[in-house]
């Protein structure tokens, strides 16, 4: 019967470039039921192998081979069979980048037996999915907890996500668990139209597939895959996960010997004291009780708008927040202090954040002037080092308790007043998009320039500095004196214009991409960019998030 199989192949997405294939069984026979012929095999163990065999069959026909990624279905329970998991283990010493999708989840309920066999293989490069998620297997939602690599989410979860509010709710409650608690990749199967792709990528990030982008394709239309930079789930397990874990212990004991001891598993989880433990071990009840109050109210407060509120005030401060605990050690920054020092301080030893931060140490001596004033407040002006050079900031300490334990939230605000001039390229630096002269502008457009990276690679980075230098100064030069062009970082620019209509801008920056070309082409550099344009109707942050975008599908539809 195998012989009238054969196998098709779906290209996986992320961020719009293929990543992977998975397999696809498929019959010769007309109207053959493909999915109820494998359920019907009893011996899944030996079906799998065969399946694991004509696959690598197929790609060794390729001249590319290992470096196609491939996924494939295989029963969960196959991984139980010691046949299957000692000629696996043979057969992935040499074959590369491979993943097995795990169906059939209520086969089996031997937890340890497969962690212990995904593990065997993973040391082997093996990369794991939880196949078919949220199709109505009983066991699924115990699986999610195996250490694999990506939950695969069931194509029923998206079927009617555009047009029905809960459908949609349901999926993005499990994308965010999946991501947020679990710290797995997501795979979102059965996209079939834009509406569907436009809900589900402003989740995050995750790989796709399905017809909206391309039907399974045969073995000889597989192309080479570029180098991706794939998302990598958080081998470490999210704090939240821990703490509800160690919740269950403690409610779970019995004697105060192991009450004590699921309490210091708390404390030793929760290093900040979110949870309020407090020193009473004389009537551990007692603190058991309070601790689960204690717990519920976060849970609570988690859900209502004054605790969003709070949250979103934080991490869309227009300033650069951090906030460093009474020893130096950062335990939160928001992603507009991320952007603005060119890295997360989050976790990062003391004495390597001031090695990477010039007078950083400097800041750690003002945060400790403070907690130990009888002040709760400091305003300084200081000089730090960002990724864009030196600038003279703003800064707002305030020192906050919570049980008994003392932070510093450090708010800093660039001095807007003063817009600092690239050296490299003579274009405006960053801090320009958050100046007052913003008001002037109407539509902005972001380049990034096609052909650099190899320049650069080429002939190094001095012939890579004097070709940022040449590419500003003539393209300014094609830009009206009203015009504005600004340095965003490396080699992406963005121009503000007073236009109002975007079309016409279009037609202008075609042009602009044509001449630059041109002007390169002439010094024999292959020299080009790809851009977006976006009205600056709705402030800057929501027209550079656009336009990036816009840049991005541009540039991709530009590589194909």
């Amino acid at each position: 019967m195998t012989d009238e199989l054969y196998f098709k192949y779906q290209p996986r997405y992320y961020h719009g470039e293929i990543s992977s294939y998975e397999a696809l069984l498929r019959s010769h026979i007309d109207n053959f039921n493909v999915e109820a012929f494998v359920y019907s095999i009893k011996c899944s163990a030996s079906f799998d192998l065969n399946i694991i065999l004509k696959v690598l069959q197929d790609r060794k026909s390729l001249h590319i081979c290992d470096d196609v990624s491939i996924s494939l279905n295989i029963s969960i329970a196959s991984l139980l069979d010691e046949k299957f998991m000692h000629q696996c283990l043979e057969i992935f010493e040499d074959e590369k980048n491979i993943t097995l999708e795990l169906t059939n989840h209520d086969q089996t309920d031997d937890f340890n037996g497969l962690q212990k066999s995904i593990l065997l293989l993973k040391n082997k490069g093996v990369k794991f999915a939880l196949d078919d998620y949220g199709k109505g297997y009983l066991n699924t939602d115990n699986f999610l907890y195996l250490d694999v690599d990506y939950i695969k989410l069931d194509r029923k979860l998206i079927r009617n996500i555009n047009t029905n509010y809960i459908t949609y709710s349901v999926l993005k409650a499990k994308y965010d668990h999946i991501i947020n608690v679990l710290g797995k990749v997501v795979i979102i199967e059965g996209i079939e139209t834009f509406e569907q792709f436009n809900l589900v990528k402003e989740f995050g990030d995750m790989y796709y597939q399905g017809f909206y982008f391309s039907k399974p394709i045969a073995i000889t239309e597989i192309r080479q895959i570029n180098t991706i930079d794939l998302p990598k789930a958080d081998v470490k397990k999210q704090f939240s996960l821990k703490l509800d874990e160690a919740i269950f212990d403690l409610n779970r004991s019995q004697n105060p010997q192991n009450i004590q001891q699921a309490i210091d598993n708390i404390k030793e989880i929760d290093k900040y004291n979110i949870i309020g433990l407090t020193p009473n071990i004389f009537d551990l009840h007692s603190e058991r009780q309070r601790i689960n109050q204690n717990y519920r109210e976060i849970i609570k407060n988690k859900t209502r708008s004054h605790f969003l509120l709070a949250a979103s005030l934080v991490c869309g401060s227009d300033g650069a927040v951090v906030i460093r605990d009474k020893d130096g050690n950062v335990i939160f920054n928001n992603q507009h202090f991320i952007d603005y020092i060119g890295l997360d301080l989050v976790d990062m030893p003391i004495d390597e954040a001031c090695e990477k931060v010039t007078d950083y140490r400097t800041c750690l001596n003002i945060d400790n002037e403070l907690l130990l004033s009888d002040s709760c407040f400091m305003m300084s002006d200081e000089v730090i080092e960002t990724k864009n050079g030196s600038e003279l900031v703003h800064t707002y300490r305030q020192k906050v308790s919570h049980f008994d334990q003392n932070f510093i939230i450090c708010s800093v605000y660039e001095a807007v007043d003063t817009i600092i001039v690239d050296e490299l390229t003579t274009c405006y630096q960053k801090n320009y998009l958050s100046s007052n002269y913003m008001s002037q502008h109407k539509i902005l457009v972001f380049i990034d320039l096609d052909g650099f990276k190899e320049i650069n690679d080429r002939f190094g980075h001095y012939i890579g500095d004097e070709v940022l230098r040449d590419f500003s100064v003539t393209i300014k030069e094609m830009l009206r004196d009203e015009d504005v062009i600004v340095r965003f970082g490396g080699d992406e620019f963005v121009i503000l214009l007073n236009s109002h209509v975007i079309k016409n801008v279009h037609q202008r920056i075609e042009q602009l991409r044509q001449k630059i070309e041109g002007y390169f082409g002439e010094k024999e550099r292959l020299l080009s960019f790809s851009y977006g344009v976006a009205s600056l109707q709705d402030g800057v942050e929501l027209a550079l998030k656009k336009a990036d975008i816009a840049m991005y599908k541009e540039k991709s539809q530009r590589k194909r």
